[in-house]
């Protein structure tokens, strides 16, 4: 009988081959998670031509207007259909939340603004996939025959704020030396418009491309004052997902993202013809042309940034923003942004992927230092 000569002894060969196996176990579970973090052109063959489109569902956090136009130029251009979706727009209505829309998984994606993170420490498990305006449209519209330059000159005046408005101008007085209790907060009523046309109050918060705003600042009387003058700088609109969307369809939040971040630089691009295509289809709000075409100016300044891709989120902005809401007492100290900030580039597990992969890292590791010092000679 022919016989081979084997590697190790036989007293030897259990404890020489289990560090052998663990190694190659590491390379092996190492490379199965770097796959399936690789971007779905290289882990995977691309969609083809035919392939039924999934649907996806957005809802909106306010009514179409020309701050959605990223959804409706990728609509409209058949960027979505090129990215094998099949995408339907639902806009905001009273009562709806759209965070818990798409937190209950009967929308996809939604829309909000900063005060997102606000809602993931409440238990919602939302993602921030992407900023589609890198700053927030809120100012404040005062009135100059109040004798108002600067912030600093609100002290005693009177303030009226939106729900939607009233974070991120307090954080604004607040940083412009007017804590809470210099000046009269109101809270601002169906009316605020005429009661800041009237006087009876002398500032309001507002969304920098609403009518009032174009209207009151072209006239000279009044003053639009913005929190970034204060180092306030919070984002805009944010598209967002839920967790275990993205766990399920982590190419689907690929493909939405880069779909709608293209509708997006089409839109700031050619604002005359979306601003068309709003009138034509989507004008449920019945805006003008001039009032559409001055929030698309608006919405152009706020969508870009130097510097930035589109859609780019940084953890250092996202830290202000918490510490902002943090001295406002809406979260507590040391909130975690981790999982929170979606990363396109980390493949098709998302955020979770550089967690994943050091635990993996670190696991195999101890296993193979507990089977080598289990299986040393013992003296």
């Amino acid at each position: 009988m022919t016989t081979f000569p084997c590697r190790f002894a036989a007293g030897d060969y259990p404890r020489r081959l289990l560090p052998v196996v663990a190694r190659r176990g590491f390379v092996f579970a190492a490379f199965a998670v770097l796959l399936a973090g690789l971007p779905p052109a290289l882990a995977q063959p691309s969609a083809r031509e035919g392939t039924p489109r999934q649907a996806v569902s957005v809802q909106l956090a306010w009514k179409y207007q020309f701050e959605f136009a990223a959804f409706i130029a990728a609509l409209e251009k058949a960027y979505y259909h090129e990215a094998g979706l099949d995408v339907s727009l639902r806009e905001w209505s009273p009562g709806v939340d759209v965070v818990q829309e798409v937190a209950a998984g009967r929308a996809d994606f939604g829309t909000l603004d900063s005060a997102l993170i606000v809602e993931r420490a409440k238990g919602r498990s939302v993602i921030a996939v992407a900023a589609l305006l890198q700053h927030s449209p809120v100012g404040l519209l005062a009135r100059r025959q109040a004798g108002i330059a600067v912030a600093g000159d609100l002290a005693g005046k009177r303030v009226a704020t939106t729900r939607a408005t009233e974070n991120e101008i307090l954080a604004f007085l607040a940083a412009s030396a007017l804590p809470a209790g210099s000046f009269e907060h109101l809270q601002a009523s169906a009316d605020a418009r005429r009661a800041l046309l009237a006087g009876q109050v002398d500032a309001l918060g507002v969304f920098i491309g609403d009518e009032l705003v174009r209207e009151s600042v072209d006239g000279g009387d009044y003053l639009l004052l913005l929190p970034r003058s204060a180092a306030i700088d919070f984002y805009g609109m944010l598209l967002f997902t839920s967790e275990s969307f993205l766990q399920a369809r982590p190419d689907t939040v690929r493909a939405f993202r880069a779909a709608t971040l293209k509708g997006l630089e089409y839109a700031l691009e050619h604002p005359e013809e979306l601003v068309d295509l709003i009138l034509a289809r989507y004008n449920t709000q019945d805006k003008s042309r001039e009032q559409l075409l001055f929030e698309a100016q608006q919405i152009r300044e706020l969508a870009r940034a130097a510097g930035l891709a589109p859609g780019a989120m940084s953890i250092a902005r996202w830290q202000h923003v918490v510490d902002v809401y943090t001295a406002q007492g809406q979260l507590e100290p040391g909130t975690d942004l981790l999982g929170f900030v979606y990363d396109p580039e980390a493949g098709a597990l998302g955020p979770f992927l550089p967690w994943m992969l050091g635990g993996a890292v670190v696991g195999l590791l101890l296993v193979a230092w507990g089977a080598r010092k289990f299986l040393a000679p013992r003296t």
